[in-house]
């Protein structure tokens, strides 16, 4: 390898969501957004996708099958990256973690050798690899994917918005509906710091508004109890609930489509949590927050798929905020992330989505110690030099360090 040659770090980026450490001098960045082929097998609803692909490249090729990806809210991350750290998306109450949907990689270990990770592999350490792509960050050089495709065939989806002063109302139905609303139902609700784009409502342009973002493959029939509660607890300023197809999917969270500079807090919260909303939404409410982005995103519901690192759910919900770097100094986010903590942390379920962990080095608490202590050996084992950076999930080289900039990987 011409990184060995010259005694560098290759550090891996298809398209820069997720990025938190820096690339210094001593490393050389392997860039596989080149990597972006992608085969639907319509039949055994499986996709065959090289590492550097966007699941929106994915689930427009794919959803023309009648089928999805286990995508997240931002169509223009990778696939590699995103599932190797588990992986939450829109199916993941009907069909689980993303990283439970990875049947097969391929890789470069760290002595430049191809090698294919599958559960069937002939040799301990290839099988070894495959359960640490589901959810500990991957191990080695990812270069293709096989994935697994789910039905869609009557997706529905939309963005509700309302004016920042409904949140008590909203947040309380949203809370109190959720024992009725199908299986397959995924939501958010946020608070988040809107800006004058076009995409905005005119009367909500520069203000803060709750959002609530909600998707069921399944139809619409089963959103139902949710929407009648939120509607009836306050008139919504935007509505767009419908059938959908993949790429109004990927924008009912209203992601930014390129990666952003920004700083992140997220844990799996217990369901305690959700008599926790409004409070914990309202930390973040003031005209000059640093966070922009405050959400509680259900997600509980499916088992796991099959074993890896990461491959179930940990807790019926999700805690995520956000805040760009410019707006505010880390400092002041951090600040603002111990005030929510200081809501939420009386549901802590004990674990960190990692990848959620915006702009952050490491995250070491994303994994229980004892498979994060697995997931370090095989990584050990596939790179015994320590030629390739590890994910944030495994420490990576800045394990407890301090948080760096980057971007979402949801």
């Amino acid at each position: 390898m011409a990184a060995a040659e010259h005694g560098l770090t290759v550090v891996p980026q298809a398209t820069g969501h997720g990025a938190g450490a820096p690339v210094g001098d001593d490393a050389l960045l392997l860039d596989t957004s080149g990597l972006a082929s992608v085969s639907i097998d319509a039949e055994a609803k499986t996709a065959t996708v090289g590492s550097g692909a966007t699941w929106a490249a994915v689930n427009a090729a794919a959803f023309q099958q009648g089928l999805l990806g286990p995508a997240g809210s931002a169509g223009t991350v990778s696939i590699s990256g995103y599932s190797f750290a588990g992986g939450i998306g829109w199916l993941v109450r009907r069909d689980g973690l993303a990283s439970g949907a990875i049947r097969r990689v391929g890789y470069v270990d760290g002595l430049g050798r191809s090698r294919v990770a599958s559960d069937d592999a002939r040799e301990a350490v290839d099988r070894d690899a495959l359960w640490a792509f589901r959810g500990a960050g991957g191990v080695g050089v990812a270069t293709e994917l096989e994935i697994d495709l789910f039905p869609a065939p009557a997706l529905h989806a939309g963005r509700l918005l309302w004016p920042g002063e409904a949140l008590e109302t909203v947040a309380e139905a949203w809370a109190g509906s959720l024992s009725a609303i199908g299986p397959s139902v995924s939501s958010s609700l946020a608070l988040i710091h809107l800006t004058a784009a076009p995409v905005v409502p005119a009367e909500l342009r520069g203000r803060v508004a709750i959002l609530l973002s909600v998707a069921d493959p399944d139809g619409g029939d089963g959103a139902q109890p949710l929407l009648s509660a939120v509607r009836a607890a306050a008139h919504p300023l935007a509505d767009d609930w419908g059938p959908a197809d993949a790429a109004r999917l990927a924008q009912i969270h209203l992601d930014p489509p390129d990666p952003v500079p920004a700083l992140g807090d997220a844990r799996w919260l217990e369901a305690s949590a959700l008599d926790l909303a409004p409070e914990l939404l309202r930390t973040a409410h003031a005209d000059d927050s640093p966070i922009v982005m405050m959400e509680l995103r259900h997600v509980g519901g499916a088992a796991a798929r099959r074993p890896g690192a990461l491959t179930e759910v940990v807790a019926p919900l999700i805690y995520h905020a956000v805040g760009p770097l410019g707006r505010s100094t880390r400092p002041q986010l951090g600040d603002a992330f111990a005030r929510a903590r200081e809501v939420w942390g009386t549901a802590d379920a004990g674990l960190a989505p990692g990848a959620w962990h915006d702009g952050a080095a490491s995250v070491p608490d994303a994994l229980p110690a004892p498979l994060a202590t697995r997931a370090r050996a095989i990584a050990d084992e596939v790179d015994p030099l320590h030629r390739i950076r590890r994910s944030r999930i495994l420490g990576g080289p800045f394990l407890g360090g301090p948080l760096l900039g980057g971007a979402a990987v949801r």
